[in-house]
């Protein structure tokens, strides 16, 4: 067999494995959208982070490529032993972490999704529509988490360089206030939200690389951060089809004086 051949095989090969990943990543994603009642926002929120497409594409491919190894002498028709391997994998991504019921619970979601991840690439052998559709409709889905579907209505805002206030008819999505911020500096917050229809509403801040911010809570509606990085910090208010206003504060004091910035 000749380089070119074993180049064709290899490519053959690891579409079947995309299709596998792309059937289950497109399986979660309509799951998520039917789970949020096909709220863009929410979807976008509960998707966009790496875990799935990690979980999917990575871990999901190497596990299978290693199953296909260990069961290479096995006949191709016995896929008992195959589908018991892809469950081992489910239950083995979050029971290796912690042996726990939530842990178990987690697995066998996994394991169902090992499943499907299997019946992707075990349907693709067997018909090349659905083998290059799968390949492409995660793509779709990948370009949604680029857009932001946060909806507002009748949005009156006044900014200062320490305070920002918002009154609203609806709000279903986030607002992210900027804030730079030095090393060593310590930023206090207070926040306030007032609901006046029952809607949901949340309040974080993240960091410049899109992470969590832990914060040290004052009290109820007063947190605070000694900064640990200079970079652009962002204070997100949150909204779940809310009518109201929120009114958001800080105080920047510096370490070296301790001198406030009001």
């Amino acid at each position: 067999m000749g380089l070119k051949q074993n180049i064709i095989n290899a490519f053959l090969y690891l579409t079947t494995k995309l299709a596998g990943a792309g059937f289950l990543y497109s399986v979660m994603s309509i799951y998520f959208l039917i789970a949020t009642g096909f709220d863009l926002y929410e979807y976008v929120e509960e998707t966009s982070h790496g875990f799935l497409l990690y979980t999917v594409y990575v871990y999901g491919i190497a596990c299978s490529i290693i199953i296909d190894l260990i069961t290479y002498k096995i006949p191709k028709k016995n896929y008992s032993v195959k589908i018991l391997l892809y469950i081992v994998a489910g239950y083995a991504y979050f029971m290796a972490r912690e042996l726990s019921v939530i842990m178990f619970i987690a697995g066998t979601v996994g394991a169902l999704c090992s499943v499907l991840f299997y019946f992707g690439t075990y349907k693709s052998f067997r018909s090349q529509t659905f083998k290059y559709t799968v390949i492409i409709a995660p793509l779709f889905f990948i370009i949604l988490l680029n857009f932001d579907f946060t909806e507002k209505e009748n949005w009156v805002e006044v900014g200062s360089d320490h305070s920002y206030t918002a009154t609203f008819e609806y709000f279903n999505g986030k607002h992210e206030i900027p804030i730079h911020l030095k090393e060593g500096q310590t930023i206090t917050v207070f926040h306030d939200f007032n609901n006046t229809n029952g809607g949901g509403h949340g309040f974080h801040v993240l960091n410049e690389i899109n992470n969590l911010v832990g914060m040290t809570e004052v009290n109820e509606k007063k947190v605070r951060l000694k900064v640990q990085d200079s970079g652009v910090y962002r204070i997100v208010v949150t909204g779940d089809d809310v009518k109201g206003s929120f009114i958001v504060t800080w105080e920047i004091e510096k370490d070296d004086n301790n001198e406030s910035i009001k």
